[in-house]
């Protein structure tokens, strides 16, 4: 039998009220400098990119599953896609050279007016070079699908370790007790320090 999971009262909703004119994803446009993934000609690596996020989904497994429909009771549940293509996913395009904000802006309009694909994944990123200021520009969109577990598509791109933020928070936490340590007994920052339980 194939796993399924019933998707939520608030997805049901936005399934319903979204038709061929009122779409109901969201988007963003996300500026990045290209750096080390700059091709020889000048252009992006999009394997590399590609790659990246492969290594990542794991983080996010919603985004590999698709809508399926229990019969009778038409009822939308989230399946995982057999088929699914990162290809697909992940796009590659570029502006005309040398690309204007202008045009970028036309751009994302044109990608974000086009509907998901109900028989894949809901989510889509697309790598756009050719900005004549900057090196590249990510625009991305999904469906709000599921959005207070799966917090859109910044898990598949960011290369910080899972346990980086708690590290840098015990950081932060150290250098404030060796300051209090350190501060002269008369300072604000060591009358705090007396006053508050170690």
């Amino acid at each position: 039998m194939e796993f399924y999971e019933r998707i939520s009262a608030q997805d049901r909703s936005f399934l319903h009220f979204e038709d061929a004119t009122t779409h109901m994803h969201l988007g963003g446009l996300v500026l990045f400098e290209a750096g080390p993934l700059t091709t020889p000609d000048g252009g992006i690596d999009i394997g590399r990119i590609r790659a990246q996020i492969a290594g990542r989904l794991h983080l996010v497994p919603r985004y590999r599953q698709r809508l399926g429909w229990i019969p009778v009771f038409n009822q939308a549940v989230w399946v995982d896609d057999d088929h699914f293509n990162l290809s697909y996913h992940v796009r590659h395009t570029a502006l005309p050279r040398p690309g204007d904000d202008a045009q970028l802006k036309q751009l994302t309009a044109r990608i974000m007016s086009q509907q998901l694909d109900r028989g894949k994944p809901l989510w889509e990123l697309w790598v756009i070079e050719g900005l004549a200021r900057r090196s590249l520009r990510a625009a991305r969109e999904d469906a709000p699908r599921d959005r207070r577990r799966h917090l859109g598509l910044r898990p598949l791109y960011r290369a910080r370790e899972p346990d980086a933020g708690r590290r840098h928070r015990g950081a932060r936490a150290r250098g404030r007790r060796a300051r209090r340590r350190a501060a002269p007994a008369s300072s604000p920052t060591a009358s705090r320090a007396r006053r508050r339980p170690q």
